[in-house]
C-alpha cells in the first residue's frame, strides 16, 4: 500500500480507499496488518475495497489456479475481518490458517474500516455482497445504466434478505474532465481513453506474461475484440464537459436515493490537467451529492 501511505502522509480529512485489494494475492495476515497500519498512520480514514481479480495472466503469474479464486477470496476476507476485530484468532480453511494469532496495531475504526466488495455485471457478485452485508464497488468502465442496475439490484436484494442497504455509502465511479471549452473537454482525453480501452482489452487476451513494454499499434493490427468507440464512452461512462454540464449531471443522479461519487468521500480521478482539477474543486458546492 505505498500510494495509500503516501496520501496519508499528504492529506489531512479525505477519504482513502482501496480500489481494490486483489485478496487472493496476498497472505491475508500480512494484509490485514498492513491495512489496519494505514488506518492507523491516516487517522481512522481508510476504506478497504476488496476483490477477487479476472486477470487470467496474474494468477499465472502469481503460480496461483485461477479457478480458486473464489475460494481463496472467501477465506482470506474471514480471515482478514477476524484479525481486525479479534485477538487471539484462529482459522481453518483450505487455503489459509492462523492459530491464536493477534495483529499489532489493530484498526482505529471499530468494529473495522469500512469494506467495499467489487462485483461484476452479474447477479451471484451481488449476492456475495448482500450474503456479507458489504456494499458493492462497481467499474469505472461499467456503462452507467448497467451500473443503476446493479445498484437497484442490490438494493432489491438486500430487502430481500433484511439486511441494512448500504446504497448511500456507495461511490460511482467516471471518467471525468472539465473544461469551460466544451470542445476541449471532449477531445483533449481522447488519446488517455483509447489507450486505456485499448489496454484493457488487450489485457483480456493474455495467458502469460504481462501488459509492460507491450506495442499496442502491432496488436491492433490482429486483434479480434475491437473496443467501445471513443463516442460510446462519451456516452456511456465518460463526463468529458463543461463545468455546468456536469454539475447538471450529477445533480440528476443524485435525484435518487443513493449516493454520487461526490458525497461526502468517494471521488476517483483517472484524466486531467491541473487545470481541469481546480475546476472540479469549484463545482462541488454546487452540486446536491
Amino acid at each position: 500500500m505505498p500510494i495509500v501511505n503516501y496520501l496519508a502522509a499528504k492529506t489531512k480529512r479525505i477519504r482513502i480507499g482501496t480500489g481494490v485489494s486483489v485478496l487472493p494475492f496476498h497472505n491475508p495476515i500480512f494484509l490485514a496488518e498492513e491495512s489496519a497500519m494505514m488506518d492507523l498512520l491516516s487517522e481512522g480514514r481508510l476504506e478497504f475495497g476488496v476483490g477477487r481479480g479476472s486477470a487470467n495472466y496474474e494468477y499465472g503469474n502469481f503460480n496461483i489456479d485461477f479457478d480458486s479464486r473464489n475460494k481463496r477470496f472467501q477465506e482470506s476476507l474471514d480471515m482478514i475481518l477476524g484479525l481486525w476485530t479479534k485477538r487471539g484468532f484462529s482459522y481453518q480453511g483450505e487455503y489459509y490458517q492462523a492459530k491464536d494469532v493477534t495483529i499489532a496495531p489493530l484498526p482505529i475504526q471499530k468494529p473495522h474500516p469500512p469494506v467495499f466488495l467489487a462485483v461484476s455485471r452479474t447477479a451471484a457478485s451481488v449476492d456475495m455482497a448482500v450474503s456479507r452485508d458489504l456494499p458493492i464497488l462497481t467499474s469505472f468502465s461499467t456503462p452507467e445504466a448497467d451500473n443503476l442496475a446493479l445498484f437497484d439490484l442490490y438494493s432489491d436484494r438486500c430487502k430481500s434478505a433484511g439486511v441494512l442497504d448500504r446504497r448511500d455509502s456507495m461511490p460511482f465511479f467516471r471518467f471525468v474532465y472539465l473544461s469551460d471549452n466544451e470542445d476541449e473537454a471532449r477531445e483533449y482525453p481522447r488519446k488517455a481513453l483509447t489507450w486505456v480501452r485499448d489496454l484493457a482489452t488487450y489485457r483480456r487476451t493474455l495467458g502469460w506474461g504481462n501488459e509492460i513494454d507491450v506495442d499496442l499499434d502491432d496488436w491492433k493490427k490482429v486483434r479480434s475484440e475491437i473496443p467501445n468507440s471513443y463516442e460510446s464512452e462519451l456516452e456511456n461512462t465518460a463526463y468529458f464537459m463543461t463545468p455546468e454540464r456536469c454539475v447538471e449531471r450529477i445533480n440528476f443522479l443524485s435525484a435518487g436515493t443513493w449516493c454520487w461519487l461526490l458525497r461526502g468521500k468517494h471521488v476517483l480521478w483517472y484524466y486531467g490537467t491541473c487545470a481541469s482539477h481546480e475546476i472540479y474543486g469549484i463545482i462541488c458546492p454546487r452540486c446536491n451529492a
